[in-house]
């Protein structure tokens, strides 16, 4: 399926920005869609689909739902669980989220070095799936 020229620019911004988290520390889908000025699900979107390729090569399983919840389970390149990488990177996990800790483990994707300018999206393109094509303020 082809995609358009936004998906395959927010995609490379995600990447870029996934790349940037280093070991020991995570990022929330929410924080990269702020960045971005995408919603939380786009993000967890780009990266459940990644390639082979791409999941040998980026951080991935660094990336985790509000709260430190893992959502759907991933699984690397590997065959590994992204439970299983980020134990092994000494994150505690409690059933399927980080356990307490989480808060100190968080780091801003603004402070990673990624190179990616904080996105706005013009007003006309903004809003929910039932506004497309509606001005919504924000």
């Amino acid at each position: 399926m082809a995609r358009s020229a936004a998906y395959a620019r927010i995609k490379s911004d995600v990447l870029r920005i996934v790349a940037a988290i280093p070991r020991g520390r995570l990022v929330t889908h929410a924080a990269i869609g702020a960045h971005l000025d995408v919603v939380p699900r786009h993000v967890a979107y780009i990266l459940a689909t990644l390639e082979v390729a791409e999941k040998s090569a980026l951080p991935w399983h660094r990336v985790v739902g509000a709260e430190g919840r893992l959502g759907t389970p991933r699984r690397g390149a590997d065959g590994r669980a992204q439970a299983e990488w980020l134990r092994d990177e000494g994150h505690a996990l409690d059933g399927n989220a980080l356990a307490s800790g989480f808060a100190r483990r968080l780091v801003g994707v603004h402070a990673l070095a990624h190179g990616v300018p904080r996105q706005t999206r013009p007003v006309e393109v903004r809003g929910t799936a039932g506004q497309r094509g509606r001005r919504t303020a924000r």
